[in-house]
């Protein structure tokens, strides 16, 4: 980060998209869709630091946790759940690999091809958990239940598409550092 912009703003800006959207929990209120996905990439690009990411899986999860208590279904929550962690983890290795990204064309083509990905892994890892752990599934095959799943993904790809590119406009506007990190010391 360069001293126009403070990590500590970037963090508040993206926890706070990220529970703004978080999926069936207020999304339904405000419209759009989940910022998650977008809000750890990009915190592995800005934040880059593991502490961060701690941070955000921390809130991810405290969001998870008190959405039953507003009328949400905690079908979801299953020991699958803790696949989470490694999910999260893929889009912020991601984000922490396509520095450089807004510097030049085949700076954003790495950048693209590390947030497509990263959200692949995200989607795959996660779905996975579900999968071997929630009772709602333990009838279908993998081939059945990656089927019905996948046809998920390109909303997948297209919210972290959208909120990506806004989040890399106003991150490249308040002058955030998004080249590796060897050229930003």
């Amino acid at each position: 980060m360069t001293r126009t912009v403070s990590t500590v703003a970037v963090a508040a800006v993206l926890l706070a998209a990220m529970a703004a959207t978080r999926s069936h929990h207020f999304a339904d209120l405000i419209g759009p869709g989940d910022a998650s996905v977008a809000a750890f990439f990009l915190g592995g690009l800005l934040l880059r630091r593991v502490g961060w990411f701690a941070l955000f899986a921390g809130v991810a999860g405290l969001i998870d946790l008190v959405a039953p208590w507003g009328g949400v279904s905690a079908a979801c929550v299953t020991p699958g759940y803790a696949l989470l962690l490694p999910a999260y983890g893929a889009l912020w290795l991601a984000g922490g690999r396509a520095t450089g990204l807004l510097e030049s064309v085949p700076g954003l083509l790495r950048g693209t091809a590390w947030l497509v990905a990263g959200t692949v892994a995200f989607f795959a890892i996660s779905n996975l958990g579900f999968y071997a752990f929630s009772p709602a599934v333990a009838e279908l095959t993998v081939m059945e239940f990656a089927g019905r799943v996948a046809v998920y993904l390109p909303g997948y790809l297209a919210q972290a598409f959208l909120y990506g590119a806004f989040g890399l406009l106003l991150a490249r506007l308040l002058g955030a550092d998004t080249r590796p990190v060897a050229a930003a010391a």
